[in-house]
């Protein structure tokens, strides 16, 4: 037994099995966003939304927020629009773990496992936010990262990694960056003195060329769009939580604590690779520097300290000799990590008969219904919300091809829109009742009764209640 506990691929398999069990033994996936992911793909490449196509449009074009709707358009002929999604979700998770791993190994080679760390992170704050493209493409930077540092002087290096750096690009526009911040930083760590040491440093630094063009070229810039939005500094450092998770923030900063406190016990037992010490320090920056909605992009800065977390993990090795303590360490890693996801099972099983309820309800709905949600503030983002009932209003679109005003769509890094775009709207309320036929009351006590529109109701659960508007 201890020989196989101490063997790296039978961990590695063991983590990664865990990682990806909740995709594929529950029948909900409580991601905040995910609804509406999974009906886009729906509309886009399915047939489990009869009706959406009077309300709906797909837009084609080149997006630096592909990651999801290429994977399940590459998928959809083989499997189902949702088990497409499933293969998706664990892929992503896979990715940040084992892109970890193998950043770790081409700093240290394979005696390091100290990314095994990495696989805390997996099941992040942007990640449970339903922010699946970006970490998709943030695995996608960690592996190609890892294959910059072994193979960036071969003489195919430069078409290899303009395609790849490309793939992020069309993944996610923030993986992306992330990763042309890591690799300029990395070689402009390694530059020695020299013209000749510049130029190879610049030769190499020349794949990130093709994606630049890719996107000024022929993409969308939402980035320029908007307004930019800083947090206050508390809430700022108070986003470090967010490398664990977002649905349980005491427990969260619990776990979060054990963990720094480890971290500090065996700081002396480890060492960060010296060429990832400018990288990680780059990352450090824009953190600080960057603000939490730029753009159309929102909770901007909420994604790095899970960038930081998952490229830190990968760049600490244990020092010669410290054999028994990396075993020591990686069990208790294990065990946390364990935990962790026995509790995080748990919970997401526990909110399966409200998910169950929503079904229920919305097979009442005939095909093709125009839907109304309501709550008491649309925007709001309460992570003690069990379970995260944001934008299940999608499931109603998935199903039954329902209108609804705040699908994401419409807007400049998503593909579709809306047939009439004065449908869309990221506020409903009950001045818009005029175009729905039906109402979905999202925790109907909290809301004013005298303000909501005349109904009668057809279904009720735990969380909501489902309406017909009075005409």
């Amino acid at each position: 037994m201890r020989r196989l506990f101490t063997d790296s691929a039978t961990v590695h398999a063991a983590v990664t099995l865990l990682l990806v069990a909740p995709f594929f033994v529950l029948r909900d996936i409580p991601l905040y966003d995910l609804p509406n992911h999974i009906a886009r793909q729906h509309i886009l490449f399915g047939d489990g939304a009869p009706g959406a196509a009077q309300y709906y449009v797909a837009q084609w074009r080149l997006l630096p927020n592909l990651a999801l709707d290429a994977w399940v358009g590459a998928f959809h002929h083989l499997v189902s629009v949702d088990l497409a999604v499933r293969l998706f979700l664990a892929a992503t998770v896979t990715q940040l773990f084992w892109g970890a791993v193998a950043l770790n190994r081409a700093l240290f080679g394979p005696r390091s496992r100290f990314a095994l760390v990495a696989a805390l992170f997996a099941f992040n704050g942007p990640f449970l936010l339903g922010f699946v493209n970006l970490c998709f493409g943030l695995g996608m930077a960690l592996w190609t990262m890892a294959a910059w540092i072994k193979w960036r002087d071969r003489g195919w290096a430069l078409p290899l990694f303009a395609f790849l750096s490309c793939l992020i690009l069309l993944a996610h526009l923030f993986a992306f960056a992330i990763y042309a911040v890591i690799v300029i930083a990395f070689e402009l760590g390694e530059l020695q003195h020299g013209w000749r040491a510049v130029r190879r440093e610049f030769l190499a630094l020349l794949h990130l060329a093709a994606p630049a063009v890719l996107y000024l070229g022929f993409m969308p810039r939402e980035v320029t769009r908007g307004a930019i939005y800083y947090l206050p500094w508390l809430e700022k450092f108070g986003a470090l939580r967010s490398v664990l998770g977002f649905y349980n923030p005491q427990f969260d900063v619990v776990c979060l604590a054990l963990l720094l406190l480890g971290g500090l016990l065996v700081a002396a037992r480890v060492q960060l690779a010296r060429a990832m010490m400018l990288p990680l320090a780059a990352l450090v920056i824009a953190d600080i520097g960057l603000p939490h909605q730029l753009g159309e992009g929102t909770f901007v800065d909420y994604r790095m300290p899970t960038v930081l977390a998952l490229f830190l993990s990968a760049s600490l090795g244990w020092r010669e000799g410290e054999r028994r303590t990396r075993r020591v360490a990686e069990s208790l890693v294990l065990l946390l990590f364990a935990f962790r996801m026995g509790a995080m099972l748990w919970q997401w099983h526990s909110w399966q008969p409200d998910f169950a309820q929503y079904r229920a309800a919305f097979a009442q709905l005939p095909e093709g219904a125009k839907l109304l949600p309501l709550a008491e503030n649309p925007n709001a983002l309460d992570p003690l919300q069990h379970p995260p009932l944001g934008h299940i209003a999608a499931l109603a679109v998935s199903e039954r091809g329902a209108l609804i005003p705040d699908l994401f769509a419409e807007r400049g890094h998503q593909l579709l829109r809306y047939r009439e775009p004065r449908l869309f709207d990221l506020n409903p309320s009950a001045a818009s009742a005029k175009d729905y036929d039906y109402v979905l009351l999202l925790n109907p006590a909290a809301l004013d009764a005298a303000n909501l529109p005349a109904y009668e109701p057809i279904a009720r659960g735990r969380t909501f209640l489902l309406g017909k508007l009075a005409r």
